[in-house]
């Protein structure tokens, strides 16, 4: 049945709708290599249409579809998994802004639509688009709906759900909704566009979205400071808040020690100054030319408080960029080896600080030579943290101590009232870890919600929450 399938989707698709073999390499791994799968081939339509087709002739042969954009995700949400007979549904080739408006504050894209692609449309009409991180020349708008990604901006412009306006969807049964609507307020019915973002591809496939833009600021303007004080690092947000109000659009907090190993293997980074600190953050005031008063001022008052020691201000678009970059390449992965434990945390933010403290403390305790590094988006509580142990992975021992140190971070998380899914997603990454998170009521409606639109359970199975797939393996065990 698979190899009648497989045909039916070539003869469906055409030859350059799809992929096998050695073509499909790149599609069946996720970006860190931490994840592999099998697929009977990559499908790649080109519409809306041909999504529709695609979906159906699967449901009708019962073959999943790992629906996939980018691939630029952390958490494997992307890649095959089990051993049903699978296909990766590729958002490549339907990559279009296909509207702009700059009278509505909107643009319209097809989901395979690279990020940084929105970004120029946008800024050639004098608007912008708030969504930003660093995969943004790879990663796709149906993946960060996906997902309902985060980034820098969140802080002045919140998630990618806070930016969708309407989607088109590909439901499990090939059935096509179009709730492409521009509309700031619509009261009539239960909002659905929501199920489908942060939904990770279990309820149908996103296949055009119209995004929110907002006015272009004349100006961006960021701030590398040392700081002074850690623990006073939620009254230096605030500060930053009281002074820069609406012009405040990112507030980060990097370790000095990755700024080091940075500089130190991307040649085309520039040290911002000659200041070496523990932590460091990058504050940016977006609007007219008195922002830098506003930094300016800011600074002032920061170093009279103690809370920073030193800083460099961008003063064009050269320094302003390389901050930025430098923010894109300190995550760890790209810098150090050895085995990570990663964590995508978010914690109420005014407990950043004590909870970094423990994390530190608890992580130790387990294993003293772990390395703790963190860093992330300070002004909505999202930390990026990752500890390496010592140690070789297959050494039952080993595995064991990292086993032990994930659950005690884990724990600890939840103990804050916090989530260890903030902007990466579920996946497979965090499938079995996100069951402490959530109340058995909260599965109960989830499951009741993903069987009412994928009762044959082929889309994206055994990611993010998956009551079939969590049946099939405490069965086997």
């Amino acid at each position: 049945m698979s190899n009648e399938a497989v045909a039916e989707l070539k003869e469906l698709l055409g030859p350059r709708g799809w992929l096998e073999g050695e073509d499909a390499a790149t599609y069946v791994a996720d970006i860190r290599g931490a994840y592999r799968g099998v697929a009977l081939l990559v499908a790649r339509p080109a519409s809306t249409e041909e999504v529709a087709a695609v979906v159906r002739l699967c449901n009708r042969r019962g073959i999943v579809i790992v629906p996939q954009g980018g691939n630029t995700g952390l958490c494997g949400g992307a890649v095959p998994r089990g051993d049903r007979p699978c296909i990766i549904l590729s958002l490549a080739r339907m990559n279009r802004v296909i509207s702009v408006d700059p009278l509505r504050y909107s643009v319209t894209a097809e989901a395979g639509c690279i990020v940084q692609s929105i970004h120029d449309a946008a800024a050639d009409v004098d608007r912008a688009f708030a969504l930003d991180w660093g995969a943004r020349g790879s990663a796709t708008i149906g993946g960060a709906i996906s997902t309902n990604a985060g980034g820098m901006n969140v802080l002045r412009f919140g998630n990618t759900r806070d930016q969708v306006l309407g989607v088109e969807v590909v439901l499990p049964d090939g059935r096509v909704w179009n709730g492409l609507r521009a509309l700031r307020k619509d009261s009539s019915g239960y909002d659905l566009k929501h199920l489908f973002i942060g939904a990770e591809g279990t309820l149908g496939i996103v296949t055009r979205a119209v995004m929110r833009l907002h006015p272009r600021p004349p100006r961006d303007q960021t701030m590398y400071a040392s700081v002074g004080d850690v623990s006073r690092l939620m009254e230096l947000f605030a500060l930053a808040r009281s002074i820069g109000d609406a012009n405040l659009t990112a507030f980060e907090l990097i370790p000095g020690h990755m700024v080091d190993r940075a500089i130190a293997k991307y040649p085309s980074l520039t040290r911002p100054m000659e200041t070496r600190a523990e932590w460091f953050v990058l504050v940016r005031f977006s609007g007219r030319d008195e922002i830098t008063e506003k930094l300016e001022t800011f600074f002032g008052e920061a170093v009279e408080r103690g809370l920073l020691t030193d800083a460099a201000l961008a003063q064009n678009m050269a320094q302003e960029q390389n901050l930025w970059n430098l923010r894109d390449e300190i995550p760890p992965l790209k810098l150090m080896t050895g085995k990570m434990l990663k964590w995508d945390a978010s914690v109420p933010i005014d407990r950043i600080v004590p909870f970094l403290a423990e994390c530190e403390q608890r992580a130790r305790a387990i294993h003293a030579p772990s390395k703790v590094i963190a860093f992330g988006h300070v002004g909505d509580g999202n930390l990026h943290m990752s500890i390496w142990p010592e140690g070789k992975p297959g050494d039952p021992v080993f595995d064991k101590l990292c086993k032990d140190i994930v659950s005690a971070i884990d724990d600890l998380i939840w103990s804050y009232g916090g989530s260890i899914c903030a902007e990466h997603g579920v996946g497979v990454e965090n499938f079995e870890r996100v069951r402490g998170q959530k109340t058995p009521l909260e599965f109960g409606m989830m499951a009741s919600i993903r069987a009412l639109f994928d009762p044959k359970g082929i889309m994206n199975p055994g990611k993010m929450f998956d009551p079939a797939y969590g049946e099939a393996r405490d069965a086997a065990e």
